[in-house]
């Protein structure tokens, strides 16, 4: 069975959330608090008891013929239907063998704690855990009390065998035979495979019910379960737990997929219950933008905030449906992102770099505790940022599911097709470019060096006195003044000729003469408006003047040129003076800097402000 069609209303921050033509994974997608859990809580709650609810509506349909007969020929049921909800409930509540769990549901919880396993007794007549019956509501219960069920089985499986391949024996000595066939499997293989397939090169081995413990392999050691770390302990739990159900045609509620775990692990796990069973609908709660990047192809829903009601006080459906195709996630993908970083928070910042990097670093130091509600997302370098025009459209310039975008890049990205559009974007509160050159412009403060170095220099080092450290920064700039201005210069003109635009108008059913001579003559505009753009004067004329204006304040020691200046290779070259690599110093800097009376991010942490406040 499975769920086609959820309406669910009243569930608080949710008040409503309709949802149709799910698929069979269903991913709740969307940032802390705005209900995931509690949907799924309500929803596993209402379908446990069988019972209609004004606030709860939908179908279910089924995926088995079995289900159909118990239905009474039926292929579907209205969850909103007393006698419908009868034959769930009957389909539910029917009695199941621990390894053959149909038509019913499985609920993995976000509270996978492991707990200590008690010791297994042990009996003569010790029965098979799958020919045990076993409570109907047991998969719906807590995930976490039943890995002691779930490991005691398994030791069970391996003594049952042994008992019955020795009963057999003695049967067929008594009948005078001396010979035994021995096909029988290993009911260990299923298990070693699910292990391999998630913790490869790692081996599970044959458990021992006599030492009541699990092992596995890695290079030729043999290792206990405890020495595996906490995610790998939960994916196995929850995989060995689906694995001794067998569940087909299950709803499987599972809430955070990828708490405690890697990426790459938690997309593992749900590829590997996938394939366990078979006809099952996955339910998933997760912040994940991997996990819901990857089941684009399915029925991705990002549960928004309560949004603005209508006129008539009607709550509007928070439940949005996202597909590959989206606008937004379109938008996304230049900046190198997916839709799914929308469940990451409600107010996203987009900052330059990668995940390592200085800006991730020192934009994670300055926010600190701060403004806790602001999430960081690196999205590269400014490369790109080329296509920012589609990205402000699509993204800075609204509110999208109750979740605001903002951007931060550094004084020599202009992410924009023009000054003007660039200008629009700031005014509108979303896009901040920073006042200098790059961020490592703001760990040029003298005083700040002397006082990062007050600890780690001795009385009368240069690194102690903030004039020579000035000096030192200040001369070490001067070598890069033309390299300075030939950047100002490129990025200048690169933006003011912008891009190229041949396309002509009315250009419909036209004949390939035609068509070239449109094409022709929108080249001629374009290269008459970049010639007037890159005229000669023009360039030495903007060349000769910041030249100059570096210089001079170079010349006269204003801090004009501490702006100006590329910063990352200034700062390098400054690194190499003190003697430390360049990530060691900035991290001194930094350091020294979030406590200093000098406040050297100052500007930053006013752009920050804004971000929070607005």
């Amino acid at each position: 069975m499975r769920l086609r069609e959820i309406t669910v209303r009243n569930t608080p921050p949710v008040r409503l959330f309709a949802v149709s033509d799910l698929s069979d994974v269903v991913v709740l997608a969307g940032p802390n608090g705005v209900g995931k859990t509690r949907l799924l809580e309500r929803l596993l709650k209402h379908l446990r008891s069988a019972t209609p609810n004004a606030d709860i509506q939908g179908v279910m349909e089924m995926t088995s013929s079995n289900e159909a007969e118990s239905w009474g020929g039926r292929t579907e049921l209205d969850l909103s239907s007393e006698e419908d909800m009868r034959l769930l409930q009957s389909t539910l509540q029917a009695n199941r063998r621990r390894m053959n769990w149909r038509s019913s549901l499985v609920n993995i919880e976000s509270d996978r704690t492991i707990q200590k396993l008690q010791p297994l007794t042990f009996s003569w007549d010790m029965a098979d855990p799958e020919d045990e019956d076993i409570p109907w509501d047991m998969m719906i219960g807590f995930m976490r009390d039943r890995f002691q069920d779930t490991v005691h089985s398994m030791f069970r499986m391996i003594q049952s065998q042994k008992q019955k391949i020795a009963t057999r024996a003695v049967e067929l000595r008594r009948q005078g035979r001396n010979q035994m066939r021995l096909a029988f499997g290993d009911p260990m293989e299923p298990f070693k495979e699910v292990f391999s397939l998630l913790l490869a090169p790692k081996e599970l081995v044959d458990p021992s019910p006599s030492d009541q413990r699990l092992q596995y392999t890695l290079e030729g050691q043999l290792l206990d379960f405890p020495t595996l770390s906490s995610g790998e302990r939960e994916v196995v739990n929850i995989a060995f737990d689906f694995l001794l159900r067998k569940p087909q045609d299950c709803i499987v509620f599972f809430d955070e997929p990828e708490l405690h775990l890697h990426p790459e692990l938690s997309y593992r796990l749900i590829q590997t219950l996938q394939r366990i069973g078979s006809r099952n609908q996955f339910v998933l709660s997760t912040h994940s933008p991997d996990v819901i990047t990857a089941s684009l192809d399915r029925s991705v829903i990002f549960v928004s905030s309560p949004l603005p009601e209508d006129t008539d006080n009607e709550p509007k459906n928070q439940a949005i449906p996202v597909s590959e195709a989206d606008e937004t996630n379109q938008a996304l993908k230049l900046l190198g992102h997916s839709v799914g970083i929308i469940s990451l928070g409600r107010r996203i910042v987009l900052i330059e770099g990668e995940h390592s990097s200085i800006d991730k670093q020192t934009y994670g130091s300055l926010i600190g505790k701060k403004w806790p509600g602001l999430v960081l997302v690196p999205s590269g370098g400014k490369h790109v940022i080329e296509s920012f025009a589609v990205v402000y459209d699509a993204v800075l310039s609204k509110t999208i599911w109750g979740v605001d975008f903002f951007m931060v890049c550094d004084g020599d990205s202009i992410p924009a097709s023009s000054p003007e559009e660039a200008r629009a974007a700031q005014e509108g509160g979303r896009l901040c470019i920073l006042p200098r050159y790059h961020l490592e412009n703001y760990f040029l403060n003298e005083h700040v060096w002397a006082e990062a170095f007050s600890d780690m220099e001795q009385e009368g080092s240069w690194l102690r006195d903030p004039g020579r450290i000035r000096a030192g920064i200040r001369d070490a700039a001067r070598d890069l003044v033309s390299y300075a201005t030939a950047l100002s210069a490129a990025s200048r003109f690169r933006l003011s000729v912008g891009n190229i635009d041949v396309m002509p108008k009315n250009c419909q059913s036209k004949t390939v003469d035609e068509v070239a001579g449109l094409v022709a003559s929108e080249a001629a505009k374009e290269h008459e408006r970049v010639a007037q753009s890159l005229d000669e004067a023009s360039v030495r004329g903007y060349v000769t003047e910041f030249y100059n204006r570096v210089t001079t304040s170079l010349d006269e020691d204003s801090d004009d040129w501490k702006a100006l200046i590329p910063g990352k290779p200034l700062l390098g070259k400054f690194a190499g003076l003190t003697g430390l690599n360049l990530s060691r110093a900035k991290y001194l800097y930094l350091q020294a800097g979030l406590v200093s009376s000098q406040e050297p991010f100052e500007e930053i942490l006013e752009i920050f402000r804004r971000f929070a406040e607005s």
